[in-house]
């Protein structure tokens, strides 16, 4: 047999082999796009491996971040007290474009970065939503009023970026600190604390039952005085305050410009037990919030139950558990960033 004739003999014997073997003897092109359902339920085209992406919320941004995504991001896609302290340690963080603010985004200057999906919170306007998809560009929205949402979101951001196992490892280190603190609070006997949790305007905003806040004391074995109410960030008079007279007041983290000096010396709150007690604390922390939107918040569900029962939570070392938590899904500690707790 020729020299030539052997070599087609093993050409046809290798794809037959391959055939029955479920081989691909010629490759497939890579997946270009591909369907996926967002958290208001939209049918969203996806490309199969994003390699440039966005994001409008802090929320979207924390869980990039969480993922060890960050380097697909074409903005910072952080904002406000955390930003600017990852500015100050880490140069490729500082080197990004600032696209978010916190009270906007230039749309102009992100389509001109050409991301191929833009993540955002579920309540963005649609005309805002609008601009991005008729410049071509998929925009899924996400959200996290509650942890079984924040759960759902990362597994949604970590299949789109293919990083699921990463997404359950972040899910994971969550539900152990939840759990945690629902093992110290089981058996708990006493009557639960009241709690009204002050927003961002003033003293007279108050978080209702349909906000991540409700949950937070929910989980940390409190009762939240204006569960409810509903909305957003409801106002509300110093009568009705009283009326609920709650026995802790907790200080929103982000905007905590009223004080609490203020307050406890206000004659409006003099007959409020939290007031009369001095139970007014500020929410941890002064980077990272720990009472928004974004699953780290699971640190603020362990920091409320600390404060609210402390006897309880004796040997539990809140920037020992801070630290760990940031330096594995943020990849600096909490320290580093120059966090404190109030």
């Amino acid at each position: 047999m020729k020299k030539k004739d052997i070599c087609i003999l093993m050409i046809i014997l290798l794809m037959n082999v391959c055939l029955f073997s479920g081989c691909d003897v010629f490759p497939k092109k890579e997946m270009q796009t591909r369907t996926i359902t967002d958290q208001l339920g939209r049918n969203i085209k996806v490309p199969g491996h994003p390699k440039k992406i966005a994001a409008l919320h802090h929320f979207g941004g924390k869980i990039i971040y969480a993922l060890n995504q960050q380097h697909l991001l074409v903005d910072q896609s952080i904002y406000g007290r955390e930003a600017n302290a990852m500015a100050g340690i880490d140069m490729a963080f500082a080197a990004l474009p600032k696209i978010i603010q916190a009270h906007g985004y230039n749309v102009e200057g992100l389509v001109s970065l050409n991301p191929e999906i833009i993540f955002s919170y579920a309540s963005m306007d649609k005309l805002e939503l609008d601009q991005f998809e008729n410049a071509g560009i998929p925009v899924v929205a996400v959200k996290g009023e509650t942890f079984e949402e924040s759960f759902k979101a990362i597994r949604l951001i970590s299949d789109i970026l293919d990083c699921k196992d990463r997404g359950e490892t972040y899910i994971k280190a969550c539900q152990d600190l939840l759990e945690m603190v629902q093992t110290r609070l089981k058996g708990h006997a006493q009557k639960p604390v009241t709690v009204m949790f002050a927003g961002p305007r003033s003293i007279f905003s108050v978080a209702t039952g349909n906000m991540l806040q409700n949950q937070i004391l929910e989980l940390s074995g409190a009762v939240n005085v204006a569960r409810e109410l509903s909305g957003f960030w409801a106002d509300v008079s110093p009568e009705q305050i009283a009326q609920w007279n709650p026995d802790v007041i907790f200080l929103g983290s982000y905007l905590d410009v009223y004080g609490k000096d203020k307050i406890l010396e206000s004659p409006q709150f003099q007959t409020v037990t939290a007031i009369k007690a001095k139970q007014i604390f500020t929410f941890p922390s002064n980077v990272g919030w720990w009472d928004y939107p974004a699953p780290h918040c699971v640190l603020g569900v362990v920091w409320s139950a600390k404060t609210l029962y402390p006897k309880l939570f004796e040997g539990i070392d809140m920037k020992a558990i801070a630290n760990g938590f940031y330096k594995q899904f943020n990849g600096h500690t909490f320290e580093e960033l120059g966090g404190r707790l109030y």
